[in-house]
């Protein structure tokens, strides 16, 4: 088609399109015709342009998977993944089943086309936008982050910062938030006089890892401050209590490696979480999935349960790679995409070098079982994105940790992110070293940085149909150092560990809920590090 250039992506995909619409032209499905006008710029840089009139597209509810082409970054040869760019307008994609789209050979094309992109468009240049170090009493309400825009999906350039939170101290040395933030889940209906600011609902999360207990605490209106002092109080609605019951304190069995919580979610009127064992060198497939009340103090927990066949032998089911962050997916996605209608997503990637781990982030999809199910009982389950020893994540480093997710959508924008801490430095394990962060033995990787990787809810259907390999799946884009406007971290405390925990998300008024672990200290309290909430909004 272009004389003197291989044929680009754009085109090899658009031929994809046109001849699923072929197969489909007998069985009188509905298409949209449309004109598309396609730039981009090819490897060697010259500018080429592709018109195409009345271009036929079937559009379904996997419509972007059609027109979101993800282009990779160049210029870095330390980040092995890619950068959005900008592409053709998908207003007029519909809500029709995936049916017509996915039930064909060429869904792995198509998953692979968005993974393994060769040209870069070029995009408007950024401006760098510094957050404000000054006292909250000086600081402006938000900031928008200044990055290149996806006309399909979720990019950096979509957050705005509103600022953040802390917890409470509590007088209890038992019930302590200090340490704790490591699992964390929004409450819709949880505090009715937060809709006065404009953040409504509750926050459910975790205390000092030790106690693993969870609170119910209500959404100040956050502030942009490099203070934890400065930083509004959240206050508690319901006190700190152990959600499993008792269970999670059998399951650990005096062990000097107690079981921890993983993840929290609500679930319609229950709370659902995880359970895992740190350092499990043993490594027992244990169950680890239950759900309680959203009455703390009352909690009937039922579980646990585990995702896919349990002690298999094989690591891909173990329990060591799903037994952590919890997040949901759309309803429509969860229906009309190859899911099969499971609505929820939990993944686990800690940095214990253990083969049963996932080495690198992970996600499952599956849903809690309706009505009284027994426990130990195997939930069916769908392996989405995950990584074995011997196919790590192509920038695996095991002191990285993962810690939290969403699914993220703007209007007709969706993607998913995962969260965390990434190590930027060598590999290490043994007892710490001066300028480690921490003085356990153990995997180190200083210096490390937080960031949140970006991916493709097309490609996720493509691995749910199974015909995308879930070790093959990565990231379209990874919000780091290198990132245009800057990396996430720039709107965290500046800390060593650079460590996240809990994600939660309120989809309904578009704010991302993050929480980093071990913040800093306030002046009445200089030897207790207290979690803080960091607050964005997800805008056009």
């Amino acid at each position: 088609m272009f004389e003197g250039a291989r044929q680009p992506q754009w085109v090899r995909m658009g031929s994809v399109l046109l001849s699923l619409i072929d197969k489909e032209n007998s069985a009188g499905a509905e298409k949209i015709v449309m004109s598309a006008e396609v730039h981009f710029t090819n490897s060697r840089g010259a500018a080429v342009q592709w018109n195409k009139s009345a271009l036929q597209v079937m559009l379904s509810g996997l419509g972007l998977l059609g027109v979101a082409v993800l282009f990779a970054r160049e210029g870095s040869n330390r980040n092995p993944y890619s950068r959005p760019a900008v592409t053709t307008d998908a207003a007029a994609t519909t809500d029709a089943a995936v049916t017509a789209l996915t039930a064909t050979d060429e869904i792995s094309l198509i998953a692979t086309e968005i993974q393994e992109s060769e040209i870069a468009p070029s995009v408007r240049g950024v401006d760098e936008v510094s957050v404000p170090t000054f006292r909250a009493k000086n600081s402006v309400s938000s900031i928008r982050h200044v990055a290149p825009l996806h006309e399909q999906m979720v990019t950096p350039g979509n957050f705005e910062y509103l600022g953040a939170f802390r917890t409470p101290h509590t007088d209890d040395a038992k019930t302590r938030f200090s340490y704790g933030g490591w699992a964390m889940a929004f409450h819709e209906q949880g505090d009715a006089s937060g809709d006065a600011d404009g953040y409504s609902g509750s926050l459910f999360l975790t205390g000092h890892r030790h106690e693993d207990l969870v609170a119910e605490i209500s959404i100040p209106q956050p502030v942009i401050s490099r203070s934890m002092d400065e930083l509004p109080v959240a206050s508690v609605l319901q006190p700190l209590s152990d959600i499993t019951a008792g269970i999670r304190e059998q399951m650990t069995q005096g062990s000097s490696e107690p079981f921890q919580i993983g993840g929290l979610c609500v679930v319609g009127d229950r709370m659902h979480w995880t359970l895992y064992k740190y350092y499990n060198v043993q490594t027992v497939d244990y169950p680890s999935h239950g759900v309680s009340s959203l009455t703390l103090s009352d909690p009937r927990p039922e579980g646990l349960w585990h995702l896919g066949p349990s002690n298999t032998g094989r690591s891909q089911w173990h329990s060591y790679k799903h037994a952590g962050y919890i997040f949901e997916i759309p309803p429509d996605q969860a229906k009309q995409w190859w899911f099969g209608g499971r609505s929820l997503i939990s993944g686990l990637q800690i940095a214990t070098g253990l083969n049963i781990a996932s080495h690198g982030p992970a996600m499952f999809a599956y849903n809690l079982p309706e009505g009284s199910v027994s426990k130990n009982n195997d939930l069916d389950a769908l392996p989405l994105v995950y990584n074995d020893i011997e196919r790590p994540a192509p920038d695996f480093i095991p002191s990285d940790r993962w810690t939290g997710g969403a699914w993220l959508t703007l209007n007709d924008k969706q993607t998913v992110i995962i969260a965390g801490r990434k190590s930027l430095g060598e590999s290490y394990y043994g007892e710490a070293r001066p300028h480690d962060c921490t003085s356990d033995k153990g995997f180190h990787g200083a210096p490390y940085e937080a960031q949140i990787r970006f991916y493709a809810p097309q490609v996720l259907a493509a691995t749910a149909a199974g015909e995308t390999e879930p070790t093959t799946v990565k990231p379209w884009d990874v919000w780091d150092h290198d990132s245009p406007g800057g990396g996430f971290n720039k709107y965290l405390f500046h800390t060593c560990t650079q460590m996240l925990g809990g994600l939660a998300y309120d989809r309904k008024n578009n704010l991302l809920y993050v929480a980093q672990i071990d913040a800093g200290t306030t002046a009445d309290q200089p030897y207790e590090l207290l979690p803080a909430i960091h607050v964005f909004r997800i805008v056009p």
